[in-house]
């Protein structure tokens, strides 16, 4: 059964009429006739056919016609191929979240400007269609008393009627928008919330006053009522819901039972709904099937990082369970803020979610997503970047891949060559830049995957706050024998365990240190590596860290001079292409600081070992070069960017200075003169 709750004769309506007036647009409505045709797995799936002068679009469904009618008339074809897509979820995500832990979502045009800005989402809703994606997810904490009319509870925004008037009519427009385009919305939410207005009404206190452990009968009925309401107002648009964040696991299966469930089959469709599995009971996990027909699963690609093409082995618990999996790749802390857009890397990834065989779809976050559709370039007055525009390949990408998974990797090539060398006005720039965005884009994730210190999207790589403590990356990947940690996702400390690198940097590790193959595709945690040392058993079936932070100095150099040359070379936006140098030379300080860090930590363990004093001297040495380059990092990173990331908790790379990276070169001088004076 295709993925459901677009296709109400409603939307189907709005589809088809898109589908002709783009036609109209280009002139071609008295030359593309729809063919109903039932040979397709999927209502997507289309087929072209040359007729008479004309086309014919084999379709079963509007929404197969829609994409075919676009590729007849968009210039130049992002997906390329005709059929059925491999998945049926393929989706991008908005954050509608307010920057507070209090998970509010304040609908008010000087909070979220964006949301009110019909001609910028216009450009987006479009840039989505033309990856053919079809699901956008608004991430929310608690939106609904902001865009619904409660009577009933007078107290729960603190806007006018009109104004929610307002917002509903936006989201009403918004939704109107996307079913035209084959786009379902989902609002996301978490559980148990209720808006600060409500709470100080009630005369809640404590440190969280909008958060519920465990529901009593006001806050039920509350929750009953504006999700009965949602679903009238909004006919077309469906739920994502995390069942924690604050709901006490013990409480989780009554509460979707009796409220959300509920609910949703009294509004007498039974709409689709998607449960995360982030702070999910195991209990209520395994009585899932049973409680609700219509709903899919979703969990986090790696936690909140890509670390590695390769899920998480935790999706497999899913295989089978509920109607369907989805796979989120969630604010990926180590793909930002550099540029970035890779097809081998987003290739090899699809690639692999398709090879598991039970994967529905996808979305994926767009990178800096806390400010989008800003950026957090430093430019100068009066300029601007707009986020799908700098970083267009990603949800390009996506779409590509989504559509058609596991590509031929020379063809891919050639396409994004010819893509940028459009977007440049120079192919040899497009043919570079594809070079550099598949040289640089494993290189943070890699970076993440080796320390494996702490996974969150307010510990990015890029200011290597956490990921780079000596002590840390010795003991939180000690062994390449660790697996998940096991409890609910989301209550383990988000630590993680080794996971296999990406091809293309396995092909280049092999050539740089002249091996016939790689056993394991996993990177030896330091730890272990020192072990073998000590013992003289160093096996080259792995790939060594030392030899693997080298290989990622070396990749990021190797970016810079191919962004040199890309450049200078002639073109359009000179400013634009400048930035993939600077780019570069932030990945090469933050590669070479990790790469100090390594060294540390594979010194220390040695010292501890194998007693030998030299080690102490090349400690020393490591700890102090890293302080003065990551020195060097903070100075050159602040000319480009105004933030290592978007997230407002993220720790600035002037703090983690102060208190991560000095601070952790002090207390390794102080271990090693406890060490010496302990002998």
């Amino acid at each position: 059964m295709p993925f459901g709750f677009v296709s109400t004769a409603a939307s189907e309506s709005l589809i088809e009429q898109h589908a002709r007036s783009l036609l109209s647009e280009a002139g071609l409505s008295d030359k593309v006739e729809w063919v109903k045709d039932a040979d397709f797995a999927s209502t997507e799936g289309f087929r072209l056919e040359a007729s008479g002068g004309g086309w014919r679009v084999h379709a079963a469904a509007p929404a197969g016609f829609l994409y075919g009618a676009q590729e007849l008339t968009q210039p130049y074809s992002v997906i390329g191929v005709e059929g059925d897509p491999d998945f049926e979820i393929r989706g991008t995500v908005l954050m509608m979240l307010s920057q507070s832990w209090d998970y509010q979502s304040e609908l008010h045009p000087d909070i979220f400007p964006w949301f009110f800005d019909r001609p910028l989402l216009t450009r987006y809703l479009d840039y989505m269609m033309s990856a053919r994606l079809n699901t956008l997810v608004l991430w929310s904490g608690h939106l609904f008393p902001h865009i619904l009319e409660l009577p009933e509870y007078p107290e729960a925004s603190r806007f006018t009627a009109e104004e929610i008037r307002r917002n509903q009519e936006q989201f009403r427009w918004l939704s109107t928008e996307c079913a035209k385009r084959n786009i379902t919305v989902l609002t996301h939410f978490y559980n148990i919330h209720i808006s600060e207005d409500l709470a100080k009404s009630m005369g809640r206190e404590g440190k969280e006053p909008t958060r519920y452990d465990v529901p009593d009968a006001f806050v039920a009925e509350y929750y009953r009522t504006l999700l009965s309401r949602y679903f009238e107002t909004f006919p077309s648009v469906g739920l994502y819901v995390c069942p924690g964040e604050s709901l006490a696991l013990e409480h989780q299966q009554s509460w979707f039972e009796n409220v959300i469930f509920k609910t949703a089959r009294e509004s007498g469709r039974e709409p689709l709904l998607i449960i995360r599995d982030w702070t999910l009971d195991p209990a209520f996990m395994e009585a899932l099937p049973t409680l609700y027909p219509n709903l899919y699963s979703e969990l986090k690609h790696n936690d909140e990082t890509i670390t590695s093409p390769w899920p998480d082995e935790r999706h497999r618990k899913w295989k089978g369970v509920l109607k369907g999996h989805i796979i989120n790749l969630h604010d990926p802390a180590d793909a930002v803020p550099y540029r970035t857009g890779s097809p081998k890397l987003f290739n090899e990834m699809v690639g692999h979610w398709k090879d598991e065989g039970y994967f529905k779809g996808s979305w994926f976050y767009p990178p800096q997503a806390w400010v989008w559709p800003n950026t957090v370039d430093s430019l100068g007055e009066g300029e601007a970047l707009v986020a799908f525009e700098r970083d267009e390949l990603w949800h390009l990408l996506q779409g590509r891949y989504l559509w058609k998974a596991k590509r031929d990797a020379a063809k891919e090539a050639e396409w994004s060559a010819d893509w940028l060398g459009r977007k440049f006005g120079n192919r040899q720039v497009g043919e570079l830049l594809n070079e550099w965005y598949d040289l640089t884009a494993p290189i943070l994730p890699g970076l993440q995957n080796l320390t494996a210190v702490r996974f969150g999207n307010f510990f990015p790589p890029s200011i290597a706050r956490v990921q780079t403590d000596v002590d840390e990356i010795i003991g939180s990947r000690s062994s390449l024998e660790e697996g998940p940690i096991v409890g609910a996702t989301g209550h383990t400390g988000q630590r993680y365990y080794s996971r296999p690198i990406d091809a293309y940097t396995i092909e280049l590790y092999r050539k740089r240190y002249g091996l016939e193959e790689v056993a394991d595709l996993r990177s030896l945690p330091v730890a272990q590596y020192a072990q073998q040392v000590v013992v003289g058993e160093v096996s080259r079936k792995n790939l060594l860290p030392l030899e693997l932070v080298q290989l990622y100095v070396e990749m990021a150099q190797r970016s810079k001079e191919i962004a040199q040359r890309m450049a200078a070379l002639p073109g359009i936006d000179g400013a634009e292409r400048a930035r993939f140098v600077s780019d570069s030379e932030c990945l090469i300080l933050t590669a070479r600081y990790y790469q100090l860090k390594i060294q540390a930590a594979f010194a220390k363990r040695m010292l501890i070992v194998s007693g030998e004093d030299r080690y102490a001297d090349d400690l020393k040495e490591k700890m102090e070069e890293s302080v003065r380059v990551y020195e060097r990092l903070v100075s050159y990173a602040r000319l480009h960017y105004v933030a290592g990331s978007s997230m407002w908790d993220a720790k600035p790379w002037e703090r983690t200075l102060e208190d991560k990276v000095k601070w952790d070169r002090d207390e390794q001088m102080k271990w090693l003169e406890a060490h010496k004076n302990s002998k």
